[in-house]
């Protein structure tokens, strides 16, 4: 059977994919009752055929290419007319469209200010955006969250695969809110207390203590769990040194270059590096000792934004979700924004926090991305956010698509499973109206996510959480 393709897909119905001859091979596949509301392509075999299709390691797109999904995973990729798929096999002739990997998130949360756990809305949003993958990077409650990746993983929620994150580690000064040991002690139990409670990542904030950032980095590793740091009362470079896995924000969140620094003191940075010169030594010795340490970067470019008053803000999408109390905060945000602008946001520097970035992608450092929810920058919105952003700021298509799936991926170390359309590989993908390369915008009208080989429908997705981001969960 054949179906063919239109530029929105929106007449492609489960009730058509489902139906197969009897000589199929039986699915393992299971959709629970809470996921069929959103499914829209389900059968044992569907072959994607002739698109654009971007495998995510980097390289040229292949076009005309088709990708042949048995059960969860890619059976087979290959130039269209040359895969002999089974008999049965559900036919979506993909001509016009561009196929991706899921994008995997690496600074995903599942709260915002004011609601601390998301469990209705953020998994429905970073789905229909085509995040399969997420890493929480912080969690407002914890306990939650990883109760919120079993119902997923059970079916019984819609959302991406979650790796869930402890709860955020701070120091003296810092968040009342947060997780503060002050002893060794205190420090090696919370991880070991967390990651027998199911927590994946630990996360260190803005004032976090040298010794006990030293400490939990240890205990994790010893338990074969990774840290990453929004850092601040430590330096890129002491962090680096001390083996932490990822840093958050990269250059706007780095203290290494304000002079006189205290130790194991947050201070104010930005003012530091106003007028530091890109292309001195100062910067390509800090990227060299990242590299060298094999620390991961998450790029954060979206949140970022929110914070430049000349840049875009919120779309039309966001601004539809949002609940009613949440378009009135955005309103007096952007009133503030205009009529009391920082002074270093600044064209200036935005093109500083790009630049580290590209140089530091260019010097073989392992970049990724996320985009920290926040503001108006929502789950989902903001990751199809950042790959328009990672496109303006010089990289080509194939790189962006890189980051922020196969990168993702590996630093998980899930590398060998997801972020890459190759043959073994699970089946999690996104369809694409369009090319890819010629509109990177193009993103934001995805047709149809595939998660393990079962396609969900962004729009029905979308329209259940209309109007109710910001609401109590």
């Amino acid at each position: 059977m054949k179906v063919l393709a239109t530029l929105s897909l929106s007449i492609f119905l489960i009730s058509c994919a489902a139906q197969t001859t009897s000589e199929a091979p039986l699915s393992p596949l299971k959709i629970t009752e809470n996921l069929k509301p959103y499914v829209s392509v389900f059968s044992p075999n569907i072959l994607l055929d002739n698109a654009l299709v971007f495998v995510g390691d980097g390289k040229t797109p292949l076009p005309n290419y088709s990708v042949l999904i048995s059960d969860e995973r890619i059976a087979k990729i290959g130039p269209v007319g040359t895969i002999t798929a089974p008999k049965g096999t559900t036919v979506i002739d993909l001509d016009g469209h561009t196929i991706m990997p899921g994008i995997v998130g690496l600074h995903n949360h599942i709260h915002m200010p004011g609601v601390r756990l998301m469990k209705y809305t953020a998994p429905r949003l970073y789905l229909a955006a085509g995040v399969t993958t997420v890493q929480t990077t912080g969690s407002a409650d914890a306990s939650g969250e990883i109760e919120l990746a079993r119902l997923i993983d059970t079916g019984d929620v819609p959302g991406p695969t979650l790796f869930p994150t402890a709860p955020y580690i701070t120091g003296p000064g810092g968040n009342a809110v947060m997780d503060s040991p002050l002893t060794e002690t205190e420090a090696r139990s919370f991880v070991r207390t967390w990651a027998e409670n199911g927590a994946t990542w630990f996360k260190l904030y803005r004032h976090t203590d040298p010794d006990i950032a030293k400490v939990i980095i240890d205990e994790a590793h010893s338990l074969n769990l990774k840290v990453t740091g929004h850092l601040c009362s430590i330096t890129f470079r002491e962090a680096a040194i001390m083996g932490i896995d990822s840093i958050e924000h990269d250059f706007d969140a780095a203290t290494d270059f304000v002079k006189d620094k205290p130790v194991g003191k947050c201070v104010r940075s930005r003012g530091s590096k106003v007028n530091l010169d890109m292309n001195g030594q100062e910067i390509a010795d800090l990227i060299q000792t990242l590299v060298e340490e094999n620390v991961t970067l998450t790029s954060t470019l979206a949140i970022l934004e929110s914070g430049f008053a000349f840049r875009p803000q919120a779309d039309a999408r966001a601004l539809s979700a949002m609940s009613p109390e949440s378009l009135e905060r955005y309103k007096a945000r952007q009133l503030r924004l205009i009529e009391s602008p920082s002074l270093t946001s600044t064209p200036d520097y935005w093109s500083r926090i790009v630049k580290f970035e590209r140089q530091f992608f260019a010097e073989g450092g392992h970049l990724v991305a996320g985009p920290d929810t926040g503001r108006h920058v929502l789950p989902g919105f903001g990751d199809q956010r950042n790959f328009e952003l990672f496109v303006e700021s010089g990289y080509s298509v194939s790189q962006a698509i890189q980051i922020m799936t196969h990168n993702g991926a590996k630093t998980l170390g899930v590398g060998e499973d997801i972020g890459l359309i190759k043959k073994g590989y699970q089946a999690d993908l996104i369809i694409i109206p369009g090319d890819l390369t010629l509109d990177p915008s193009a993103l934001k009208s995805t047709s149809i996510v595939f998660k393990k080989g079962v396609g969900f429908d962004p729009q029905k997705l979308l329209t259940d959480v209309k109007g109710k981001v910001g609401l109590p969960e």
